[in-house]
C-alpha cells in the first residue's frame, strides 16, 4: 500500500495521465492479493473521507488499475470491497490542487461468512445499525452488490436485449387472462430504473388518483441513498418457504411514514454473500380493503457480470386491477378486485465492447403442445406446474415451453376458458427434468369434447338410488346435472353467490354430497343451495328430471344462515328474481346462467343441452 507520502509511480500511470488529471486531483492505484503481484480485478474501489462517505467510485479493470477523481483538495482514504471479503482502507492521505497520488493496496484475506447468522438473534428494526451486530454484516455485504449495480447503472456502456411483459392475471393470481411480450434492445444506462431517492422519500412509492396509479420499484441508488436508508429501518430474517437457504434483510419504514412506502427483503446466499434478489410490498396505499387483499409488491433480481459489474436482470411489479360495480343489494358504486396486473421485463442478453457479456440461461425446460379434440393446436391454453408460478399460455398453434426450471419431477397441467363452466381439471401428468439436458422434456395434451367433460362432470358424487317422489306419488329419476354462471350487471362473475334449486311442489333434502369442483353443497330443509366458485360458476349434481325446478339467487356466502337442523324452509328465503326450468331425461345435462342487476336477477336460459 502507498500513499502520499511513499509513492510509487509507474511508467504505465505517467503515460496514461489525460486531460481530465491536468484540471483535478486524480488518484491512481492497483488493487494486489496478498502475494503482492497478483492483480485483482471487477472490485470497488471508493474514495471516501474521514466519516466514511463516499465521494467517487471504479471498479479495478482485470490489471487491479483503477482511478478515482477527488473534487477538492483534502485528505482522503480509499476503499476497496469485494463481495465476500473484508474491506480493505488505504491510509490516509492529503492531496493537494491539480495532483496526481498513487495508492496501491494489498486487499485483506479474511473472508466473510454469513452463514451462522441466526433471525432470531436480533428482531429489534435498526436504522442505520452499528458495527458489530449481524443486522450491519449482512447489509454490508448487500451494499458492495448494490453499489456495482449503481455504478453499473451510472455508466450505462451495455446494451440490453429485453423482454417486456404485461400480464393479466385473476383475482387469485393463478390463471392468465392474457399476456402481452415485447422485445427491444438499444444502448440504455440499465433495463430498470427509479424515480430519484429524494422525490420517492417526498412524494412516496406510488400515486394514486381517479384517472391513473403509478407504482415506483426501488433501484440500486435509491436502496443505497442516505434518504431511504434515514427513513427505513433493518434487521436479519430467514424464510424457509419463500427463501430457502436464503439469509435476508428486511426493511420497512420508521413509524409516521404514511405516504405509498415499501417494506421488503433483500435476500443474500450466505455461502458466496452475493445478492440474489429484492421482494417487496407496497405500504400506506390509500385503497378499498377489497383491493389492499392483491398484497401489491413485487420483485427485483440482481446478477452479477464476470467484470464485476452488477445489473438487474429480472423484475416484476404486481399491482391490483380494480373494477367498479354496483352492489346488488345496497345499489351503492362500490371498487372490487377484478384481477391482479403484472408489469415487468426480463433481460435476454448483454452486449458490451468485448462483446456478449450475458446470454440468459433458460434453465430446464418443458415443452409440448396442446391439442383440441380434432388435434388442431388449441390457443389460449394456460400449461402451468402444480405448486409453482412457472406457466406459459399456448400460442396460435397450441405450442408451449416452460422456462427456468430445475432439475427434478414436475406435475404439469392446462387449463382453457371452454373447461371453467363444467369446473374440468384434467389429469396433471409428471415429467422429468434432468439435469443438463440440451433439449426441453416434452409432454403433449389433448383437450377433451364437451360430451366427454359432460360424462364425467358428477363422477366423484354418488348418485342416489332410491327415486325422488312427490306428495301426490309420482317418482323421478335424479339423473339431472344443472350448472351454470352468476355474473353482476357487467359480466363479470360473482364468486360465493348462493344459487338455490327448490321443486315446485315438494323439497329436495337429501343432496348433501360436495361437488368435485370443491364447493360445498349446503342442505337445508326444503331444498338444497349450492355457492358459486371463484369465477361465479356452481353446479348441481343428481337433480330430479322431468319436473319443474325454481332456480334463484338468494345472496352471498356471508349472507345466508343455513341450518338443516334448524327446520326453517328454504323456500322462505328471499329470493332475487329467479328461472324455472325442466331438466328432460332424454338430455339430463342443462345451463342455467343468472344475472345480477341491482337488486333484479335477469335470468338467461340455455335452450340447448349439453353434448
Amino acid at each position: 500500500m502507498s500513499a502520499l507520502h511513499n509513492v510509487m509511480f509507474s511508467l504505465l500511470f505517467l503515460l496514461s495521465v489525460n486531460a481530465s488529471a491536468a484540471t483535478g486531483q486524480v488518484v491512481r492505484g492497483r488493487l494486489l492479493d496478498t502475494d503482492g503481484a497478483t492483480a485483482i480485478g471487477g472490485a470497488m474501489i471508493s474514495l471516501v473521507d474521514d466519516r466514511d462517505r463516499q465521494l467517487d467510485r471504479n471498479l479495478t479493470r482485470q490489471s487491479g488499475l483503477y482511478q478515482l477523481m477527488a473534487a477538492a483538495e483534502g485528505r482522503y482514504r480509499v476503499r476497496a470491497d469485494r463481495i465476500g471479503y473484508a474491506t480493505t482502507y488505504s491510509d490516509y492521505f492529503e492531496i493537494a490542487v491539480g495532483d496526481t497520488v498513487l495508492v496501491d493496496l494489498v486487499a485483506r484475506v479474511e473472508a466473510i461468512s454469513l452463514a451462522g447468522i441466526e433471525a432470531e438473534g436480533e428482531r429489534r428494526c435498526r436504522v442505520r445499525p452499528e458495527e458489530g451486530l449481524a443486522v450491519t454484516r449482512v447489509w454490508d455485504e448487500a451494499r458492495k452488490a448494490l453499489e456495482a449495480a449503481a455504478w453499473t447503472q451510472e455508466r450505462g456502456y451495455y446494451r440490453y436485449e429485453m423482454m417486456g411483459i404485461e400480464r393479466q392475471m385473476d383475482r387469485e393470481n393463478r390463471r392468465v387472462v392474457s399476456e402481452d411480450r415485447s422485445y427491444g434492445g438499444g444502448y440504455r444506462q440499465t433495463p430498470y430504473v427509479s424515480l430519484p431517492a429524494e422525490e420517492l422519500m417526498q412524494e412516496g412509492f406510488a400515486r394514486l388518483t381517479p384517472v391513473e396509479s403509478v407504482y415506483w420499484a426501488p433501484d440500486a441508488a435509491v436502496l443505497l441513498s442516505d434518504e431511504f436508508l434515514d427513513t427505513h429501518c433493518f434487521r436479519v430474517r430467514r424464510d424457509g418457504n419463500r427463501a430457502p437457504g436464503l439469509i435476508g434483510l428486511a426493511f420497512q419504514p420508521v413509524p409516521g411514514r404514511n405516504l405509498p412506502e415499501i417494506s421488503g427483503t433483500l435476500w443474500i446466499d450466505p455461502a458466496t454473500s452475493e445478492l440474489e434478489r429484492l421482494d417487496f410490498f407496497y405500504e400506506n396505499l390509500n385503497l378499498p380493503d377489497a383491493l389492499l387483499a392483491a398484497a401489491a409488491g413485487g420483485t427485483v433480481e440482481f446478477q452479477a457480470l464476470p467484470n464485476g459489474t452488477w445489473i438487474v436482470d429480472s423484475w416484476r411489479i404486481r399491482v391490483p386491477r380494480a373494477r367498479v360495480t354496483t352492489n346488488p343489494f345496497t345499489r351503492r358504486a362500490e371498487s372490487v378486485l377484478d384481477g391482479i396486473s403484472v408489469h415487468g421485463g426480463d433481460v435476454l442478453r448483454v452486449h458490451g465492447n468485448e462483446g456478449t457479456v450475458l446470454q440468459a440461461d433458460p434453465g430446464g425446460r418443458i415443452a409440448g403442445v396442446v391439442f383440441d379434440s380434432l388435434r388442431g393446436g388449441l390457443a389460449g391454453a394456460r400449461v402451468y406446474i402444480e405448486g409453482l408460478a412457472s406457466e406459459a399460455v399456448t400460442s396460435t398453434d397450441g405450442r408451449f415451453e416452460l422456462v427456468h426450471l430445475q432439475p427434478g419431477v414436475y406435475s404439469v397441467n392446462f387449463s382453457h376458458p371452454y373447461l371453467e363452466p363444467y369446473s374440468y381439471i384434467p389429469k396433471p401428468f409428471e415429467v422429468e427434468v434432468v439435469e443438463g439436458a440440451t433439449t426441453p422434456a416434452q409432454i403433449n395434451f389433448v383437450a377433451p369434447t364437451i360430451t366427454r367433460i359432460a360424462n364425467s362432470l358428477c363422477h366423484d358424487e354418488e348418485q342416489p338410488d332410491e327415486r325422488t317422489i312427490t306428495a301426490h306419488g309420482d317418482s323421478f329419476a335424479n339423473d339431472g346435472i344443472l350448472m351454470g354462471q352468476v355474473t353482476d350487471s357487467t359480466g363479470a362473475g360473482l364468486p360465493g353467490a348462493m344459487v338455490r334449486v327448490l321443486l315446485r311442489s315438494f323439497d329436495i333434502s337429501r343432496l348433501t354430497e360436495p361437488s368435485s369442483a370443491g364447493a360445498a353443497i349446503r342442505v337445508a330443509y326444503g331444498g338444497a343451495v349450492f355457492p358459486t366458485d371463484h369465477n361465479g360458476y356452481y353446479r348441481a349434481c343428481w337433480l330430479p328430471v322431468d319436473i319443474d325446478l325454481r332456480i334463484s339467487v338468494v345472496g352471498f356466502d356471508a349472507d345466508v344462515e343455513l341450518d338443516a337442523s334448524s327446520g326453517e324452509p328454504l323456500w322462505d328465503l328471499a329470493e332475487l328474481q329467479g328461472a324455472t326450468l325442466v331438466i328432460p331425461s332424454e338430455a339430463p345435462v342443462r345451463t342455467l346462467d343468472l344475472r345480477v342487476e341491482s337488486n333484479w336477477l335477469l335470468p338467461s336460459v340455455s335452450p340447448q343441452t349439453v353434448r
